[in-house]
């Protein structure tokens, strides 16, 4: 799994992949967006059930995601207030409970930034998704795009709703779209209480590729043998 298309789905789709992976690049150019600035709120239900609220500014050179989730699992639950923000090309994914917080970066091409921001439509493809429909949520014209045991409605490079089906299926979907308002600096700033460490994991490492790969064939593996049976 090339780094770039890791990169994507963490900015996209956020809280479900922000806490596996992260990056930073040369450049100060990160993401791009139609417009200056957002506000979303999603409610999550399913495996997953809560809240999350995403703020992003300066077309998406800033973000901020603050989540409240439970996640029932295997006869347990568990309880999370997390916050997941991208500033100056760093991903930091913090654990606002435990006070704990990871900054992980690795470099990415510019070019494969500037291929996204003129054609998110190949970004989605590159990713190895496919486009399968329309739907409307809050009254915006969303794009359906299918692929990884992932559905995303995408709205002007927004996903206003996914719906992870792998291990537990939940959905995440915009009960609130606010664009082109001002949004607090505040919100991307790393609270005072917060211990931040460095990952251990240097995603620049090109055998960053490789382990991409043999988790994606790994987790293919189970959802064939545990997943629902294909019929012949």
């Amino acid at each position: 799994m090339k780094p770039i298309k890791i990169l994507l789905a963490i900015v996209i789709c956020g809280l479900g992949f922000a806490q596996t992976a992260a990056f930073g690049q040369k450049s100060n150019t990160v993401f791009y967006y139609p417009v200056k600035s957002a506000c979303i709120e999603y409610a999550l239900t399913g495996s997953i059930t809560g809240t999350e609220t995403w703020y992003m500014d300066n077309s998406g050179k800033l973000s901020a995601r603050y989540s409240e989730t439970t996640e029932k699992s295997f006869g347990s639950t568990t309880k999370k207030s997390q916050v997941v923000i991208l500033k100056d090309s760093v991903l930091y994914t913090i654990d606002l409970l435990n006070k704990t917080g990871i900054r992980q970066t690795f470099h990415i091409d510019q070019k494969d930034m500037d291929k996204w921001a003129k054609s998110a439509e190949q970004g989605w493809t590159d990713m190895g998704f496919k486009k399968t429909g329309e739907e409307v949520i809050q009254d915006k014209k969303c794009d359906i795009w299918e692929g990884a045991s992932t559905r995303i409605s995408v709205w002007q490079n927004f996903a206003l709703k996914t719906v992870y089906d792998l291990f537990g299926k939940y959905t995440s979907e915009a009960r609130k779209i606010e664009v082109n308002v001002p949004v607090d600096k505040s919100k991307f700033e790393i609270p005072a209480d917060i211990k931040v460490e460095d990952s251990a994991i240097n995603a620049s490492d090109p055998v960053f590729d490789s382990i991409g790969k043999d988790l994606k064939k790994g987790l293919n593996d189970l959802k064939d043998m545990f997943g629902p049976k294909k019929k012949k």
